[in-house]
């Protein structure tokens, strides 16, 4: 026979019933009269020991005994009868103790519990809205401000207002901001948002890597004053190892290419060389400081490039590459693929 996932059917019926907040909350005695009484009682249990608990304790609802009870279990055993009788006195206090602290928000938990399990068609609607106002509000609307607030705690979502568009869109009114806009609105909000956060997160990652940005610039500044280097405005520099006669990539073509990747102190951090097989690769789907090298060297040429960190991967940290490096490539350049 097929095993019932119980610890999803929990989920299920958790997250439709947590906001219910009307309802008796008194806990029916166990009658098992019948077959039926006991296969019910029974199945209220299992539900309750195969994920329920744990889903509740995730939740914030309950805090469960089971670590209470471990921890007295195992002095228990390695105590001597008087010892035990009052290790044993402790953990009820303390299991009582925590039953009382539980009490609280499990009595709600248990009005919604009855209200959906009792629902009759007429109110399934209800439920399904407490459902969803519960995603909402535990969810989404966290998960909103945290990417349009940020950090400033003195701003939260006008749970009214929310309402009011949510409501007013579903009732088909006239709304105060179109679908059209309000969805341009929101998602421009974000797009913003999230660019500031990465700029607020690139200014402290530069002072953290305040040493290693340092150390870049030392190193390119004197490298250009080398005669076989060649330093381009934008911050790239490249000397040539070998001149190449053939077509020069355009920024649609797809190259053949050779490379050898290394940190400032010669660190290797990716090589096809090594691999012995080269890459293919479209001119415009790598870094920056390798679509412009690309775009300037005729096929047949190898190159050292030098690539600072606002040309390679910024901020991004990479693994061994670490945020604001530069990069030094042996670029060979072998063919234009068609």
């Amino acid at each position: 026979m097929k095993k019932i996932n119980l610890l999803a059917l929990c989920a299920i019926v958790v997250g439709s019933v947590m906001l219910v907040s009307c309802g008796g909350n008194s806990t029916p005695k166990a009658s098992l009269k019948t077959d039926v009484d006991s296969i019910s009682y029974a199945y209220g249990v299992n539900l309750a020991d195969q994920g329920l608990m744990q889903y509740l304790e995730q939740l914030g609802v309950v805090e469960s005994p089971t670590n209470i009870e471990y921890e007295y279990q195992m002095k228990i055993s390695a105590a001597d009868s008087t010892e035990k009788v009052t290790l044993q006195k402790e953990m009820k206090t303390k299991i009582d103790s925590l039953n009382k602290a539980n009490a609280p928000k499990l009595n709600q938990f248990l009005k919604g519990l009855k209200e959906a399990v009792n629902a009759g068609e007429e109110k399934s609607s209800y439920i399904q809205g407490l459902s969803i106002g519960n995603q909402i509000s535990q969810q989404m609307i966290p998960q909103f401000s945290s990417i349009i607030f940020a950090a400033d705690t003195t701003k939260k979502v006008n749970i009214d207002q929310l309402i009011s568009g949510l409501v007013g869109t579903l009732k088909n009114e006239n709304l105060a901001i179109s679908k059209l806009e309000a969805g341009d609105f929101v998602q421009s909000k974000m797009e913003a948002a999230q660019e500031e956060s990465q700029r607020k997160n690139e200014e402290d990652l530069k002072i953290e890597y305040k040493d290693d940005i340092e150390a870049g610039e030392k190193f390119l500044s004197e490298n250009a004053e080398r005669e076989e280097v060649v330093a381009l405005p934008s911050g790239l520099q490249y000397e040539v190892i070998k001149k190449g006669t053939g077509a020069i990539p355009t920024e649609n073509d797809q190259v053949k290419v050779h490379y050898h990747g290394t940190l400032l102190d010669g660190t290797v951090f990716d090589s096809s060389v090594d691999r012995n097989e080269p890459a293919v690769f479209g001119v415009n789907q790598v870094i920056p400081g390798w679509t412009e090298a690309l775009k300037l060297m005729p096929v047949g040429s190898k190159w050292k490039v030098y690539v600072p960190y606002n040309l390679a991967y910024g901020a991004d940290d990479r693994g061994t590459i670490k945020p604001f490096s530069t990069l030094i490539f042996d670029v060979e350049l072998l063919a234009i693929e068609k």
